[in-house]
Parts: structure tokens; C-alpha cells; sequence
């Protein structure tokens, strides 16, 4: 039978109206689409070819329907960050069902803006620096907006092209990756003095989604006075002059350049001369004293050390030798002697042979020359002084040299020399300077032994350099002493001398370690303390500071308390590796580390160690609520997709907050009466809700964090669960419902007091909150609600009920009254619901009854008993009088057939049996003399005690007989 009247039911209201259905719902739009996309159709069968069938309930200037094809599409272009995201649209066509079209606006990736700083992307955006701007000082910063950002995306700022002038070449910029800060990077210095006056950087910003703006930053180089005179030195650090050099004649010029430019150079003698002199503007130098050798207070070598300032007060100093030659002087002779007629010497005749004469006295001025040759003048006379006679003659005696003398050392260095060990090959050390006094006989210079590293010149005697030298080379010495044997032409005579030279370390050796670049990947759950990169290293420079190796974190301000090294040793710590952070995600989830190793020699040497580390996510933080018990409250009447509450929990690992949401207890039911939005936490009712059923329901709500592994592992998801309590609020739809809905009884006219008990309730509300009221056929008031607490009120009579306007009166008065009950008491009037009772009472007159067959006078006696006396029947739906009136008669034509079968063939009864089956009489009610009404009464309640069938509806009759 229930499915004969559900039958009936979808019948009834599938001739009502089909349901609209829509091709696409709901309907994600991309933001920027243009006007006029076609998004879904709605379609409706039963107005399917009829003009102007489709509209939309509420308006909506964003979108349109074809009212005649249901084509949906939209009328401009949406912009995510601006304008709504959702829009709920009802769609009609004319009948009894509607439908709701969901329109989502979703996030289209749009490139950075670079326009917002109009000279960067014009490329006129011009920066000046000094050039010893400091490393990793802020330049200037890249302006860049993106409507994404409010949704999570990231920009990444990268140099791509980095151009010097007018030298090609410089890499000295680099910009912060994640807040766009330009700045000095260290890789190639500044120096406007080297030909880097300007840089061009062509700057690109990218999004996460590979979109990208480029603009163009310039920076001008500012120069400075920064750097020293450089001379350029003499030949061999000396100048030879001769003693001659007449006063104030010219000696030399130095010379000093200055890189920087516009620079003015003025020299100075760092110790004051007396024998020379220096034009401070030109760096000429005079002779300011005689430079006689034949003077013993002159020296024949002066060492000059002159200083170059420039303009920036910048200084240095060169220091050169000056030797003074000596130029050969004519003998001079007695002047008695080489003037005039010169000296007469008279001697006897006989004098001897070998007798002293005259002495000659001569002398040649050049020290250390002696007169080798004499001419001798001699005149002869007679002793005869009458004889005038006499002979004039020239004796010239020569002296014929013989190689009788050594070689004499006239200068050689007397202190050590001390050399740096990056000496070129060829660099002039000492020279040996030496003479013989035989003449002709010119001296040699020779090693006395084999020396590889250094060589002399065989003429000159000047020490070289003659093998590359290197400190750190074991091979080859820290020290020499050099053996200079000094020979004339047939190495006849020699003479020795020697030379020390010690071999200085110079510091030209960076720091060299095992691996320049290292990369490395970690998980972010590493413990503090872990050593990341122990850095071996070494200097081979052989001596103390050169080789003593210092080693220096570079790291920005993201890594500062990250990372922490510890001599060679880079550690975690004293903060752990984080993987979630969104300026790490920036990054690339990677921290680049320099480490610059360095020595502490001058200058100091370094090389920069590049390590990579590359951090992977772990899964290491549980989803977290504010709460993990929520409650929330939604009205019964609430329809399907009704929100009722969001659970909301977040994740600390990356990518943050991707958390999954699913019911898994207290949801029971086919279908479900409640549905969770697995991304939003959103809970939303799925079926009807009764509150009258069920007024509360506690689900259990599971949080799964998603995708915050580096490979998808479901054993090591971490999860939370929540406890979810939803209340029902009651809603009035249900009237109050009394029963039975009709109700009939007999008063006499003198009864006073309560009648009968109304029993009505209500399943939405308590008893106390229901409300009586006698609305119709209560002539003259007679009739009063009387009540007693909260319980269901009585119906009575007034206390002055008037019976006497009834006294006397034979025939019986009925009053029919029309009961209102009413919920909702003393609430929203709007939402009350009502219901109505029919009460027909009937008043019999007071009478006494007096027999006709005897005298005697019965007295009558007023009962306080109230005889009730329920009838049951029952009333059928209307669809089931016709299947019951279809089955009675089915049901008599069998009984007749069977009667047939067995009484056909009896006499007394004729075919049709119409004397068969005699019906009796019911006795009537009436009061007999001698008997109580009760007796009479109670028989009566025998007979209608009889129930109905269960599952018919039952109303019932009473009545009460006093």
C-alpha cells in the first residue's frame, strides 16, 4: 500500500514540473576571459522551444541568459583581486522548481609590473656610487607590483645581463633574489681607475608561474683619489755622473704616474741633500755642490730616496743610486820647473855616475794615478865658461808596465741582500765593482762554484737573478753566500769576494682547499649541531703569517642564525633548517654560502668556497586548530548546501596549510546527513533535518595534511581529528495536534465545575507554551478554560453556570464550541501555527421521573458519578475507500457463493436463502423503575469496547451520562 501511494505521489508531482537541469555547474571562470564566454546552459523540458523562457530571479549585470536558448555566458572581463569571486545565480522558467547556478571566479597567473617605477622599465633609472662603495650595502631597491602576491605568489629577481664601460668585462653587482635590493656582490671590485665608469643592468623579475618583467637599472662609478704614484724606476736603480758636472747642470728626471684621474704629482727628497737638488713640479734633478773627487769630503755614491704626493695626499717613495765617475787630470809639475826657462842645474863633470841631479817634483791629481812616464830635457855646456858651447837633447825614458798587480775590489755590498722570493728572472741584485792597476789589464768576474739561481756578469760584475724562485720550493734554498772570484785578463792575479743573499717569503699563495664548490641536501629536520662541510685547506706559503689561514662566513640576513662556522667546520645551528617559509620558498629552498678563506699576509690573499645546500621538506608538524571541539547550530528547515559551520586548522609545513577534511564518525545515515568540502573545511547539509527526530548529531572530523613530503607517503601523514557538535534549532512546523480532534458529552443543567480534560500537544513545543481559547459557540460565556499549572487545561463551567434560564426546559440544548489551540506562547507571533477542537456539549434538563402504576413517589437521586463511555470507529483515507469497498463486495460475493454450496439443497430455504439470516432487534436504552443508570451504562460500554484495525486512523465519540 506504500507503494501504491508513493505512486501516486511522484505522479501527482511529476505533472507539477520538471526539474531544470544545467549543463555545467558549478562553473569555474577564469579571470581573464572575455565578455561574451559562453559558461553553461540550463534546460528545461517542459518550456524547451518557447520564447522567453529562461530568466534569471536575481538580476546581475555580470552575466546574461538567452531567454530563449538558456545559453548562460558572461558580459565582461573579471578580475580576481577586485572583484567577487563567487556569484550565485537562480535560474527560472516560469514553473514550481528552480535551480541555483554556482559561477566561481578562479585565479588566472598575471606577470609582474614593472611599470610602477617608470624609470626602471625605460632603462632610465641612473644610480651613482663612489667607487669604494661598500659590499652588500643597498643601492637601490627593484619596485615591482603583482595582483598575485595577495594570493601567494612570489617574485624572484635575478640580473640577467650585467654590461661596464667603456671596459667590458666587470661582474660586481648581484641582486637580493627575494626583496629586490641591488648591491655590491665582491666578485670583480670597483675601480673607475681600471676603465669601469658605468654599469648597465638589465634587471628580471619572475612569478612562480615563470611570468616575468624586466626593466633596466644604470650606475654611474664616482671617482676617487685613490690611488698611490707609481715611479718608474732608472736602469739598474742607478745614474752615473761624472765630477765635473758643473752647478745647477742636469742630473736626471723622475718620473711618477697617478692612475687617478685629473691627479697633480709633487716630489720631495725624503732627506734633505746638499749636493742636489729637485724641481718639486717637474722631478728634476740638479747638482746643487761640486761632486770633485779630488775633494776627500765628497762621495763618489749618493743614494736618493724622493717621495711622490699626490692630490689625495697619497704617497710613495723610490730610492736610486747616483755614482760619481772620476774624470783623469793632466800631471802638473813644480811650476819653477814647467814655467820659464825652467830649472838650471849645474854639476861638476866628474860627478859619478847615478850622482843625485835634481829631483822633479810632479803629482797627478787623480787619486791612486801615479806619473809613468818622465821627458827629460838636458842641456850640455862646456866647463870652459868662455866656451859657449853646448848641446840641447831629449832623453825620454819610458816605463814599460808589467802585470805585477791584482785586482782590487772598490765596492761590494757589505750587508746581506734580502730578496723576495717573485723576483723575475734577469732582476739586477749587486754589482761588483773592481779594478787592476797593471794597465790594459781589464778584470773578470766569475762565480767560484756552480750556482743555478743566480748569475754574474762576467764584464760588469752585476748578480742577476738567473732561475725562477720559490720559497715553498724545497729544493731550492732559503740562503746563499756567493763566492766572487774578481780575475785580470791571463788569471794571473784574482781577488775574491762575497755576497749573502737570503730568500723572503712573499705572500703569493692563496689559500688552496680540497673542493671550491660543494652541494649538499639535507632534511629540514637535520639536529642543530650536525656539521654541514668540514673545509680542508691549505696555504703553501712557507712561513708565518703567510701561511696562517683565517676562514669567514659570508651569509645574508635570511642564514644569520642559521648556520654558524667554527674554524673550518660549517655547523647547523644554533637555529634548525627550516623548509617552511615563504621567503625560502623564494630562495628555491636552497642556501648559498660563501666562505671566504683567507691568509694574513699582505696583501691578503683569498679564495671564496661556495657550498649549496639544497633543504627537503619533512613532514614534522601535526594540522593545528584554534579548538578541536567545534559546536555549531543550524535552524531544521535549513535546505540542502545550507553552510553550517567551517573547521579550520593550519599546517606549518610547506606548502602551507594543504590540509584535506573528511567525515569519519556520526555521519550516518543513506545519503548522509551532513558533507565536508575536503579543501575548505567547510561542513554542509546534505539531507532534511527534524529536530523533533534528532536534535543534536556529533561527528568526527579527520584533518589529513597533504603533499608535504618530498615523495607522497600516506603512512607518514599526520593527522588530527576534531569533534564536531551540531545542534538542531527548532523551527514551528508542527501544529499542535489534539486528540481525539472531536469530542461529544451530556451535562445536566445543574452541574457545575469541570467537564472534560482538552488533551492536545505539540512536537515543537512544551506543553506550557501552548495556549486555549473558546473562539466560537460560547453563547453567553457559560463556559471557561480552567487550568492548573502547566498541564493541559479542563473544560468547565462558570461557577455561576445559569441553569435556572434551562430549569424546567424538556428538550435537550447543545452547545457546540470551537476550541483554538496555539503554540509559539509569548514568541514570534509570525511563526505561531494553530490547531482546533470541536467540544459538543449537550445540557438535559433536570427532571424526576414518577411510575404510572404505583402511588409510591421515587426519589430521585442526583449521582456524582460521571458514567464516560468512549466509541471508537474510524474514517479512511479517501484514497482507500474505494480499494475497501472493492474488496467488501469481492468478499460477499464469496460468502454467497459458499453459502450457496452449502445450503442449495435445503428445503426450507429457497435458492436465494431469504429467510436464512433474520436480524434481532436491539433492546433500547431506557431506565427501568428499580434500576441504577450505572447498570445500564456499563452494559452499554461492553458493546463499544470493540478496537479498530491497526494502522487505520481512529477518531472517537463520547459521552458522559450523569
Amino acid at each position: 500500500m506504500n507503494i501504491f501511494k508513493s505512486f501516486l505521489i511522484c505522479t501527482v508531482f511529476s505533472c507539477i514540473g520538471a526539474e531544470i537541469q544545467i549543463l555545467i555547474n558549478p562553473v569555474n571562470l577564469p579571470e581573464n576571459e572575455p565578455p561574451g564566454t559562453e559558461l553553461s546552459r540550463a534546460y528545461d523540458k517542459d518550456v524547451a522551444g518557447r520564447p522567453n523562457a529562461y530568466r534569471f530571479l536575481n538580476k546581475s549585470k555580470d552575466f546574461v541568459i538567452d531567454a530563449n536558448s538558456g545559453v548562460i555566458t558572461s558580459t565582461k572581463i573579471f578580475n580576481y583581486e577586485t572583484d567577487p569571486t563567487r556569484f550565485l545565480l537562480i535560474v527560472d522558467t516560469g514553473g514550481m522548481m528552480r535551480r541555483v547556478l554556482t559561477i566561481n571566479i578562479i585565479d588566472v597567473p598575471e606577470p609582474p609590473d614593472c611599470t610602477i617605477d617608470p624609470l626602471f622599465s625605460s632603462g632610465s633609472a641612473t644610480f651613482e656610487i663612489a667607487e669604494d662603495y661598500p659590499l652588500f650595502q643597498a643601492i637601490c631597491k627593484v619596485n615591482v607590483t603583482d595582483e598575485d602576491i595577495a594570493h601567494g605568489d612570489r617574485l624572484t629577481y635575478n640580473i640577467e645581463t650585467e654590461l661596464s664601460g667603456p671596459k667590458r668585462g666587470a661582474n660586481s653587482f648581484g641582486v637580493d633574489p627575494v626583496n629586490g635590493v641591488v648591491s655590491l656582490r665582491g666578485e670583480d671590485i670597483l675601480d673607475f681607475d681600471a676603465g669601469y665608469h658605468s654599469f648597465q643592468l638589465s634587471v628580471r623579475v619572475t612569478d612562480t608561474a615563470g611570468l616575468f618583467c624586466q626593466g633596466t637599472i644604470i650606475i654611474n662609478i664616482i671617482n676617487i683619489n685613490d690611488e698611490t704614484p707609481q715611479f718608474e724606476p732608472f736602469p739598474m736603480d742607478s745614474i752615473n755622473v761624472t765630477e765635473k758636472k758643473p752647478i745647477g747642470d742636469f742630473v736626471a728626471r723622475v718620473k711618477a704616474t697617478d692612475r687617478d684621474e685629473d691627479s697633480t704629482v709633487m716630489y720631495s727628497f725624503k732627506t734633505q741633500q746638499e749636493m742636489f737638488a729637485l724641481d718639486p713640479y717637474t722631478g728634476i734633478i740638479t747638482v746643487l755642490q761640486p761632486l770633485n773627487l779630488d775633494n776627500p769630503h765628497n762621495s763618489r755614491i749618493y743614494h736618493l730616496e724622493i717621495e711622490a704626493r699626490d692630490d689625495g695626499n697619497n704617497t710613495s717613495s723610490y730610492m736610486f743610486t747616483v755614482f760619481v765617475e772620476n774624470v783623469d787630470d793632466p800631471i802638473s809639475c813644480d811650476p819653477s820647473f814647467s814655467t820659464g826657462t825652467g830649472i838650471s842645474v849645474s854639476v861638476p863633470e866628474n860627478i859619478p855616475s847615478s850622482a843625485f841631479i835634481y829631483a822633479i817634483l810632479s803629482r797627478d791629481p787623480d787619486v791612486g794615478q801615479e806619473v809613468e812616464l818622465f821627458q827629460l830635457a838636458i842641456a850640455v855646456r862646456n866647463r870652459d865658461s868662455l866656451s859657449l858651447e853646448s848641446c840641447v837633447g831629449t832623453i825620454t825614458i819610458n816605463i814599460q808596465n808589467v802585470n805585477d798587480e791584482s785586482p782590487v775590489l772598490i765596492y761590494r755590498p757589505e750587508a746581506p741582500i734580502n730578496i723576495n722570493e717573485n723576483l723575475p728572472v734577469g732582476t739586477k741584485l749587486a754589482k761588483f765593482m773592481a779594478t787592476d792597476r797593471d794597465i790594459e789589464d781589464t778584470v773578470h768576474y766569475e762565480f767560484i762554484g756552480t750556482q743555478k739561481e743566480f748569475a754574474i756578469n762576467e764584464d760588469i760584475g752585476e748578480v742577476t737573478v738567473a732561475y725562477p724562485l720559490d720559497y715553498e720550493d724545497d729544493t731550492i734554498p732559503k740562503s746563499w753566500v756567493l763566492y766572487v772570484r774578481v780575475y785580470d785578463n791571463e788569471r794571473t792575479h784574482s781577488t775574491t769576494g762575497t755576497l749573502t743573499v737570503i730568500l723572503q717569503d712573499v705572500n703569493d699563495n692563496p689559500p688552496r682547499c680540497s673542493q671550491e664548490v660543494y652541494v649538499i641536501e639535507l632534511p629540514e629536520n637535520i639536529p642543530v649541531d650536525t656539521t654541514l662541510v668540514s673545509l680542508t685547506c691549505a696555504d703553501q706559503d712557507g712561513t708565518i703569517p703567510n701561511n696562517n689561514i683565517t676562514y669567514h662566513l659570508i651569509k645574508n640576513t635570511f642564514a644569520n642564525k642559521t648556520f654558524t662556522l667554527t674554524n673550518s667546520e660549517l655547523k647547523i645551528g644554533p637555529m634548525n633548517l627550516d623548509y617552511d617559509s615563504t621567503i625560502f620558498a623564494g630562495m628555491d629552498f636552497k642556501h648559498t654560502l660563501f666562505v671566504r678563506v683567507s691568509d694574513e699576509g699582505i696583501p691578503v690573499l683569498s679564495t671564496i668556497i661556495r657550498i649549496i645546500l639544497r633543504v627537503s621538506r619533512i613532514n614534522e608538524h601535526n594540522p593545528a586548530g584554534s579548538m578541536m571541539e567545534f559546536t555549531f547550530s543550524i535552524f531544521e528547515n535549513s535546505p540542502s548546501d545550507t553552510l553550517v559551520g567551517k573547521i579550520t586548522f593550519i599546517d606549518e609545513d610547506w606548502p602551507f596549510n594543504n590540509i584535506h577534511y573528511s567525515i569519519v564518525g556520526g555521519n550516518f545515515g543513506i545519503p548522509p546527513t551532513f558533507y565536508i568540502e575536503p579543501d575548505t573545511g567547510m561542513i554542509k547539509l546534505l539531507s532534511s533535518l527534524d529536530r523533533e527526530v534528532t536534535s543534536q548529531y556529533k561527528i568526527a572530523v579527520r584533518v589529513i595534511d597533504m603533499g608535504n613530503d618530498v615523495l607522497p607517503d600516506p603512512l607518514r601523514q599526520r593527522s588530527a581529528t576534531a569533534q564536531v557538535t551540531i545542534n538542531v534549532l527548532n523551527v514551528n512546523d508542527e501544529p499542535p495536534v489534539c486528540t481525539p480532534p472531536h469530542v461529544e458529552t451530556q451535562i445536566y443543567a445543574t452541574f457545575r465545575g469541570p467537564i472534560i480534560p482538552l488533551r492536545c500537544s505539540d512536537k515543537d513545543s512544551p506543553q506550557d507554551h501552548l495556549s486555549y481559547s473558546i473562539t466560537e459557540g460560547n453563547t453567553n460565556n457559560q463556559f471557561i478554560l480552567w487550568r492548573e499549572g502547566a498541564e493541559s487545561p479542563f473544560l468547565a463551567t462558570r461557577q455561576d453556570f445559569q441553569y435556572d434560564l434551562l430549569e424546567g426546559v424538556q428538550d435537550v440544548v447543545t452547545f457546540q464550541l470551537l476550541i483554538e489551540v496555539t503554540d509559539e506562547l509569548g514568541r514570534n507571533t509570525a511563526r505561531q501555527l494553530t490547531a482546533t477542537t470541536t467540544v459538543i456539549i449537550h445540557v438535559l434538563p433536570w427532571t424526576t421521573t414518577q411510575p404510572t402504576s404505583s402511588t409510591h413517589t421515587a426519589t430521585t437521586t442526583i449521582t456524582t458519578s460521571v458514567l464516560r463511555k468512549i466509541s471508537y470507529y474510524w474514517r479512511p483515507d479517501s484514497w482507500f475507500s474505494a480499494v475497501l469497498t472493492l474488496a467488501g463486495v469481492l468478499f460477499m460475493m464469496g460468502l454467497y457463493a459458499v453459502a450457496w454450496c452449502l445450503f442449495k439443497d435445503v428445503q426450507v430455504c429457497s435458492r436465494l436463502f431469504p429467510h436464512c439470516h433474520r436480524q434481532k432487534s436491539q433492546p433500547s436504552l431506557t431506565v427501568q423503575d428499580g434500576k441504577d443508570a450505572e447498570q445500564v451504562l456499563s452494559d452499554r460500554n461492553a458493546v463499544s469496547t470493540e478496537q479498530p484495525d491497526k494502522g487505520m486512523k481512529r477518531n472517537f465519540f463520547q459521552r458522559e451520562i450523569f
